[in-house]
């Protein structure tokens, strides 16, 4: 390749500012500023046609009036005194010659929006006029210039380069704290606001409340929640747009959660306040609701530690306490017999009637680890069972119609009526 010969056919036929000239070289040149590279390509440009000029004047004089109405200082100076002529220069063919304009705005613009959010990393990027993109593609597309860098790549950096250095943030292009999008057709600033994920335990000291919000027929929220207590507290703390929660499994609204907790992660969306105190937040939630719920402290999660939360929710064992009572008495020997019979044995899972409306109806094979049963009085007993992730306890018991095989009910030939059941622990919890 004779670049030479490149840089004269381009500079001669089209009119090209510092940075967009440099652009269509970057990857020769090590070295981000684009902007010095046009200059030295100008400037070396121009010394050799200073060179050649005896042995072919009217070639030279060509490129070197083509160099001066591009913007070329020394070409316009050397025109003028040589020939009296006052060359006016052409707008860059690519960018009208508003491209450092647009850089010093969009960073302006943002650095301005800045001011409203709270973070410590960033990253920033734009949308151009299509003709803009259109020009630039055009110009490498026509003189075959394979080693040119994307005008966009070249504005981001270069945004990014002073907000850095305004604002003394770290820029990270993946998950930063805060995304700024420079919209250049209507100079306006948007913003993407990763959020903040917060893990903790849980313990839910009575029943009648849900883990999630859900929604009656009138449209209203009907049952207290945990969720809806932690955006109560959070959402103001953290001016966030909105709370999702990830738990580590689930148990039913009735059931209490006890022992070590349950893990949970909490994130929460569009944060604008990023630095709060998480004790604080602790001893404010315990505060509240602390007599239905306990929360232990929270700490900085990551997003990707969500998906591995509810994959540990499958796998770790759950121990349970039941109190059922029997359609008849149930003897000692029984309960023994139930207890062996039901320790180590796999369970056949189908999904449970008070659930097919919104989960998959298919068949799960679960581990009943151990089960140990105890006469309370009368037709009433007690279950300590633990058990794989996911296994549907109370199915367990009755049997859900035959869709739990085996089950408590079916081993024993009668009917068993739920009365009180609490999760005791949660391996890992």
């Amino acid at each position: 390749m004779d670049l030479l010969k490149y840089l004269k056919k381009l500079v001669v036929s089209i009119p090209l500012c510092d940075r967009c000239l440099g652009r269509q070289f970057s990857n020769l040149i090590p070295s981000p500023d684009n902007e010095a590279k046009g200059k030295v390509l100008k400037d070396f440009l121009f010394m050799n046609e200073m060179l050649t000029r005896e042995e072919k004047p009217r070639k030279a004089l060509k490129i070197v009036k083509a160099l001066a109405e591009s913007g070329h200082g020394p070409s316009l100076s050397f025109i003028k005194k040589n020939f009296g002529l006052n060359v006016v220069p052409k707008p860059c063919y690519i960018c009208e010659n508003e491209i450092n304009s647009l850089i010093e705005n969009a960073a302006a613009r943002i650095i301005e929006k800045s001011s409203e959010i709270e973070f410590k990393t960033f990253y920033a990027g734009l949308t151009l006029p299509v003709s803009i993109e259109e020009k630039d593609e055009k110009v490498k597309s026509f003189f075959k210039l394979k080693f040119g860098e994307a005008l966009k790549n070249e504005l981001n950096r270069e945004i990014i380069r002073k907000i850095e250095k305004t604002l003394q943030r770290k820029p990270e292009m993946k998950r930063p704290d805060v995304l700024f999008v420079y919209d250049a057709v209507r100079k306006r600033v948007s913003t993407q606001i990763n959020s903040i994920f917060l893990k903790s335990s849980y313990k839910k000291l009575v029943g009648g409340i849900a883990q999630t919000k859900w929604r009656g027929t009138d449209g209203e929220n009907t049952t207290p929640s945990i969720e809806k207590m932690l955006e109560e507290i959070l959402l103001p703390a953290y001016n966030g747009r909105g709370l999702k929660f990830h738990g580590a499994g689930r148990e039913d609204v009735d059931v209490k959660m006890l022992g070590e907790g349950r893990p949970f992660i909490v994130e929460i969306l569009e944060p604008k306040i990023r630095n709060v105190d998480l004790e604080k937040l602790r001893s404010e939630f315990n505060s509240r609701f602390g007599n239905m719920v306990e929360i232990t402290g929270f700490l900085n999660a990551t997003y990707s530690e969500v998906p591995k939360l509810k994959l540990e929710a499958e796998i770790h064992k759950k121990s349970y306490r039941v109190v059922f009572e029997t359609e008849r008495e149930v003897s000692e020997e029984e309960l023994r017999d139930l207890s062996e019979r039901l320790t180590g044995v796999v369970v056949n899972q189908r999904t449970p009637l008070r659930v097919l409306k919104r989960r998959k109806d298919k068949v799960r094979k679960k581990v009943v680890y151990k089960a140990v049963f105890r006469r309370l009085g009368g037709n009433l007993y007690e279950a300590s069972i633990t058990c794989s992730g996911g296994l549907y306890v109370k199915e367990l018991l009755h049997g859900d119609e035959g869709r739990t095989t085996p089950s408590v009910a079916g081993l024993l030939n009668t009917k068993i009526k739920i009365v009180e059941m609490e999760v005791t622990g949660i391996e890992g919890g």
